[in-house]
């Protein structure tokens, strides 16, 4: 059974690490393509952040049936089953919670971003054009 939890908490490590390599990517993306629509984007992440949660529910339901088949084969009852795999999935969810945070608090920051970007942007071009208006009143 410690086994069976610590090959689990090595995945959960590495899906946690590869959704955040994920995230960082799509960042990166972003900074390239600086005309991408806020939406595309806030899209690409909600479809990330789904098809995350897709990839670990599929590797929770096969490691609950792999669960499942190695305890029916060392004998134990049916109850210590259910309970070993209810806790199973409960800290699996928590995990998928968390990832979905995650990505959500990836997002918001990314807005945040370029909301500051655009903001300070405009008031260099209002600047400038105020420069421009005086140039001209001369």
């Amino acid at each position: 059974e410690n086994e069976v939890r610590r090959v689990d908490d090595d995945t959960r490590v590495k899906m946690i690490k590869d959704a955040i390599a994920h995230l960082d990517r799509l960042i990166q993306t972003e900074s390239r393509k600086r005309q991408a629509s806020f939406e595309d984007i806030r899209e690409e992440v909600k479809k990330s952040a789904d098809n995350m949660y897709l990839t670990i529910k599929e590797e929770i339901d096969t490691m609950a049936a792999n669960f499942r088949k190695s305890l029916a084969e060392m004998g134990d009852t049916l109850n210590n089953v259910e309970t070993n795999l209810q806790n199973q999935i409960a800290i699996h969810n928590d995990a998928i919670a968390a990832l979905r945070k995650e990505a959500l608090k990836s997002l918001n920051d990314l807005e945040t971003g370029i909301a500051t970007e655009n903001a300070e942007r405009k008031k260099m071009y209002d600047q400038l054009n105020e420069k421009v208006a005086e140039g001209f009143a001369r």
